[in-house]
């Protein structure tokens, strides 16, 4: 028998020996010494968990953050599920998926209709209801094949009759979190999924890095911050890199300008690397596209907590009726046949008898990626369990359509 509770402070050690040696396994077991002391203000940031046998010994521990984001068209919860850690001796026997059946319980009671996660395996988290989010595409190329983009942001600040002033870039410290947020909520203004940053994450999370801080930077006037760019330099195998962890921008100049500002670092590196979303209009923009390299990722995974709170709790752009068979082999509460019933654009939700009819079958993860907009309905049931007729399958796609979603946070 096990149990799912919180880690009390005298345990915080554990948590650091299972961490640790799970994400830094060359470091060896209990190599690296827990000094609470020493510990960064980030590490205190979360609500630490872990599953406990009858003895009351350690078998696992996760983290989690209670995140708030915008879900079609409502304010909801979203949980981050993170640092899920097991020592080798308690690996293979069920622990984990205990700590996740307890983690995604206690969502339940909170009443979070979501839940995120990082995984180190997508299929790992796919066998207990999680799917892909979204993706994003690190873009690659020489500083120099930025050179256009001093010119042009010239171009679109006199296009739009914009007058840049005394506008600059500046070095950015903890204590502009505000103006930098304020920036952050403008790019993404309508963007599903993103989460609501607070000062703490802000300081902690984006400022702050794990062993050297991230060089921080914002372009604007002093009344106005239009852009800012997060980076840090390193060694490559083929030179110095200029790895821009984010950037953010309020319109088309400051997007161009955040370019700008990384060509004129021509001197110092051989590489700049950004982190865009799939539809960026940066290879569109270099005179030749040979000179850009574009790798797509995988991101993050959500997953549905309970379905009837999460398709009752989203707005709707169209009415209709369908009947969903839904698996999860994770939370009971949402094993079953649901009918979802939309009127003036709010759905309704009544769980129904397992023998009646069934306009769509599919399990919790097909659920989840229709409902966060990662694709409509017509393409999910090519890639996942969905089973509908194309009537049905239009249904979903009008009360389902593909929307801009990305968390794009990492934890």
């Amino acid at each position: 028998m096990t149990t799912y509770r919180p880690l009390t402070d005298d345990e915080a050690a554990t948590f650091h020996e299972f961490v640790t040696y799970a994400f830094r396994p060359q470091a060896g077991p209990g190599a690296m010494e827990y000094d609470p002391d020493e510990q960064h203000e980030r590490d205190r940031l979360g609500a630490k968990r872990g599953v406990f046998d009858d003895d009351g010994d350690p078998l696992a521990v996760c983290r989690h953050f209670w995140f708030e984001t915008t879900l079609r068209g409502a304010t909801v919860e979203m949980p981050g599920l993170s640092a899920v850690a097991s020592p080798p001796e308690h690996r293979r026997g069920g622990n984990v998926r205990r700590m996740l059946e307890g983690s995604v319980q206690e969502y339940h009671d909170r009443e979070a209709p979501i839940c995120a996660l990082w995984p180190f395996e997508y299929g790992f988290y796919r066998q207990y209801g999680w799917e892909t989010a979204n993706r994003y595409v690190d873009i690659a190329c020489p500083p120099e094949t930025l050179e256009f983009a001093a010119e042009a942001a010239d171009a679109e600040a006199e296009r739009t009759g914009r007058e840049t002033g005394d506008a600059r870039w500046r070095r950015l410290d903890g204590d502009d979190w505000a103006a930098v947020d304020a920036v952050y909520r403008a790019d993404t203004a309508g963007m599903d999924l993103t989460v609501h940053r607070d000062e703490d994450w802000w300081r902690y999370r984006r400022f702050t890095g794990w062993e050297d801080d991230p060089f921080v930077y914002g372009w604007g006037t002093e009344d106005e911050l239009r852009a800012y760019v997060i980076y840090e330099v390193s060694e490559g195998d083929d030179g110095r890199e200029l790895d821009v962890w984010e950037h953010r921008a309020r319109d088309h100049e400051a997007y161009l300008r955040i370019l700008a500002f990384c060509r004129d670092h021509d001197s110092q590196v051989s590489t700049v690397t950004l982190h865009e979303q799939p539809d960026t209009v940066l290879p569109d923009l270099v005179e030749d596209r040979g000179e850009v390299e574009t790798e797509l990722q995988g991101g993050p995974m959500v997953r549905i907590v309970d379905v009837a709170d999460a398709l009752e709790t989203v707005g709707y752009d169209a009415d209709g009726v369908v009947t969903l068979a839904v698996d999860d082999g994770l939370a009971p509460w949402n094993d079953g046949v649901f009918r979802l019933d939309v009127t003036d654009g709010v759905g309704t939700v009544h769980r129904v008898d397992d023998g009646a009819d069934v306009d769509a079958g599919l399990d919790i993860g097909a659920l989840s990626q229709m409902l966060a907009g990662y694709a409509p309905a017509d393409r999910l049931a090519k890639t996942t369990d969905l089973r509908a007729d194309d009537e049905t399958l239009g249904t979903l796609d009008r009360l389902f359509p593909e929307n801009d979603a990305a968390i794009l946070d990492f934890f």
